[in-house]
């Protein structure tokens, strides 16, 4: 009996093992080689060997300026495009829950999504184009201007914001929509006839009801933008300047662009897998706190 409990494990074992050799060749090995990387020195442009340098690449990022404007960038990102997606996503799947045509306006929201970025990034920059983009045309039509959208800080930044809330925001409605559609109508209509007005009943049963999954969209969107690459790419490629350089943009120029420099763009890699693991674990802890504390 207990051998061929024995067997059945180790026939169990060898199955999984081919699943778990990709694994280790696919994920562990490449994360343990990035760490090692990060205490070398080593450029793809040399045909040197790896020099071991301990934390100089960890002590470089905090002395380089396009490092911190990179991470103010991605800063901005997460204090304005996540907020405005999370509470345009929840007012419009709110709006149109009891909407005549809500079906085809749903299906029409959901179209940012479906494109891929690469995509969007191309036609946005055809749209901000300073001499023949629509944008421009249109505001000279009402009397304003050409905005040079790519050209200045400001608008390259705020074009950035715009076309990752554009693009995200239906992610958002789609989540909080679905939530909406597994409440129970009747323990609304009790509240409404009990004499609850319909914010009372929004605020005090639908949202609390709706908590868990906007923390968990919240999650996915700090995740995500921490992530930004391809919008960068495809509309500015980080400029004007170091204006719009997202901090994944800047370790790829580092790594692969410009510098090739993979020693110090391990160590920039490193960095944000911590900011980014730290984040997601610190939001889970509070998410839990507050069921245990009931808020």
């Amino acid at each position: 009996m207990l051998s061929a409990l024995h067997r059945r494990k180790r026939i169990g074992f060898l199955m999984v093992l081919p699943l778990l050799l990709l694994f280790i060749g696919l994920t562990v090995y490449p994360f343990a080689y990035m760490i090692y990387m990060s205490f070398h020195r080593y450029t793809l442009a040399s045909w040197e060997k790896p020099e071991f340098i301990g934390f100089e690449n960890y002590k470089e990022i905090f002395q380089d300026r396009t490092a911190r404007s990179s991470v103010k960038f991605t800063i901005l990102l997460l204090a304005v495009a996540c907020p405005l997606e999370i509470v345009l996503g929840i007012g419009i799947a709110f709006l149109l829950r009891d909407f005549f045509g809500e079906k085809v306006f749903r299906s029409t929201l959901l179209i940012p999504m479906m494109v891929p970025p690469v995509v969007a990034g191309i036609a946005w920059k055809m749209l901000f184009n300073f001499e023949f983009g629509p944008i421009n045309y249109f505001l000279s039509l009402l009397g304003i201007g050409k905005v040079s959208w790519l050209g200045t800080q400001f608008f390259a930044q705020l074009g950035i914001i715009l076309i990752d809330v554009w693009q995200w925001t239906p992610f958002v409605f789609l989540v909080i929509y679905a939530g909406l559609q597994s409440i129970p109508r009747d323990v609304v209509e009790a509240s409404l006839v009990d004499g609850a007005s319909g914010w009372s009943a929004l605020r005090y049963i639908e949202l609390p009801l709706l908590k868990p999954l906007i923390w968990v969209v919240l999650i996915i969107r700090l995740i995500d933008i921490l992530k930004i690459f391809d919008l960068v790419y495809m509309v500015t490629f980080g400029g004007p300047g170091s204006a719009t350089h997202s901090y994944s943009f800047y370790i790829y120029k580092v790594g692969i662009s410009f510098g090739w420099d993979i020693g110090y763009a391990s160590a920039l890699s490193v960095i944000l897998l911590i900011v980014v693991s730290l984040l997601t674990n610190l939001l889970i802890r509070f998410l839990r706190l507050r069921e245990v504390l009931g808020l």
